[in-house]
């Protein structure tokens, strides 16, 4: 009796604190309910992460401009003026010189490359985008799926949590009239005690992960729209069901190599470091440009007639001169060749990388359909289990309140019952995180931005 009273006083203590704690996260939240798709939605819009790679998509387009400046023509000017006063230039007073100069490449070997170089810088900001996208909504999709299954388990322990509460109340009327024992009470309340915490370390999973929803959907928990601290949570809204899927997956392996981000990212990456390579070795060819300068000093009172330090030359003559300039590096000491080599050492790791993923392609598709398969084959054989466990357990309810089952027939028909309908979710849950993983290896998140863009 006394072992007995000690883990009775044990596990009430335990549910006590677990559910203090679940109170203390849970009472002040304020819920608004949020379906799959307003999550993805949400997300796409309000991440912050989204959001940053969507200004350095803009910030591209300020650098592009950057790279095509290598083949507009240059414009310069200066202006000089000042005070003159002494006895070495007389007549002491104001003075205003405007000089110009004017380039314009003719032959540049960097040119080309650099220009579409200004155009992978956009491509590589817009595929870090979508590779950011890809990732971010696959995580929402999975916190979604994970909320939605702790919330069914939730739902099924508190169901078994009735049905152990009935078992108590049956066996303490038992006791009352003098047919029971105070052993069997005493079991029936660890057995509910046990579940009860299960159930309390369920809560408390679920709301870290309606948590982690939140934030990923670019919403501050401890904050509303005007900045005033409020716990305001999700609260997911849809059916974690099993919905079988046929796929080809030849077809779906050919849709990731054309699709995935991550692959595009790479080829553009790829492209944009042979283009700085070329850049490069624009060193090597020679540079021919249209030049012109211009010195022009005004004829007013700002400049005033000198004495000629050359008899008939005029101080104040103005001066255009134009022409066409070139230059030809012939020995630069590796300025070329080592830049030259570190970027296509740089492009060769980035095709490595290309390949490695494309190569990796297959083999992910074959452990998703692996899963896909279990997942499939464990709903079906529980499927059929879950319907006799549940009968089972009904039996033995009424058999115990007749006398003629014990509390270990009662907790193990219940132990059964939970176990199959576990599993059964586990069987559905992992059924659609393996779907979502194959979206994700297809690249089909960017289907859905395609659709929902803001």
């Amino acid at each position: 009796m006394r072992r007995w009273s000690a883990i009775v006083f044990l596990l009430l203590f335990a549910r006590c604190a677990a559910q203090s704690t679940a109170a203390q996260l849970e009472q002040p939240a304020q819920t608004y309910d949020m379906t799959l798709e307003d999550c993805l939605a949400r997300t796409l819009t309000h991440n912050p992460d989204i959001q940053q790679l969507r200004l350095d998509v803009e910030r591209a387009a300020g650098t592009k401009l950057v790279f095509r400046a290598r083949a507009l023509p240059q414009l310069s000017a200066q202006t000089t003026a000042g005070l003159r006063y002494g006895p070495l230039y007389p007549p002491s007073g104001l003075f205003g010189i405007i000089t110009a100069q004017f380039s314009q490449p003719v032959l540049d070997a960097g040119i080309p490359p650099s220009l579409r170089r200004g155009k992978l810088e956009v491509i590589l900001a817009q595929q870090n985008l979508n590779r950011t996208v890809t990732a971010t909504l696959h995580a929402a999709r999975v916190t979604f799926l994970r909320a939605l299954y702790l919330r069914d388990l939730i739902a099924l322990h508190e169901e078994i949590d009735q049905r152990l509460q009935a078992n108590v109340d049956s066996e303490q009327r038992r006791l009352d009239v003098g047919t029971g024992s105070k052993a069997a009470v005493d079991a029936a309340k660890v057995q509910q005690l046990n579940l009860e915490l299960a159930l309390a370390n369920l809560r408390n999973d679920y709301f870290s992960t309606v948590t982690r929803v939140a934030e990923l959907c670019g919403r501050d928990p401890g904050a509303d729209s005007n900045g005033v601290w409020q716990s305001r949570l999700p609260r997911p809204v849809g059916v974690l069901q099993f919905e079988p899927v046929n796929v080809d997956w030849s077809q779906e392996t050919a849709y990731a190599l054309r699709h995935r981000a991550d692959l595009k990212l790479l080829r553009a990456l790829t492209d944009a470091t042979a283009a700085d390579k070329q850049t490069v070795q624009a060193g090597y060819f020679p540079l021919v440009s249209l030049t012109a300068a211009g010195l022009f000093i005004p004829q007013n009172l700002f400049v005033s007639k000198q004495t000629d330090i050359v008899p008939g030359q005029d101080p104040r003559t103005s001066d255009l001169r134009a022409g066409v300039e070139m230059s030809w590096r012939v020995i630069d000491n590796g300025q070329v060749t080592g830049p030259s080599h570190r970027l296509e050492a740089v492009r060769q790791e980035y095709e490595i990388a290309r390949r490695q993923l494309e190569q990796n392609i297959p083999r992910e598709l074959a452990v998703i359909e692996g899963t896909l398969a279990s997942a499939d084959a464990r709903h079906d054989a529980l499927l059929k289990s879950a319907e006799a466990a549940e009968e089972n357990l009904r039996l033995i309810e009424a058999q115990l309140a007749l006398g003629a089952a014990t509390q270990l027939d009662f907790l193990n028909a219940q132990s059964n019952l939970l176990s199959v309908r576990v599993g059964l979710a586990d069987a559905t849950v992992s059924h659609e995180l393996a779907r979502a993983e194959l979206d994700r290896a297809t690249g089909r998140y960017l289907e859905f931005r395609a659709a929902n863009a803001p």
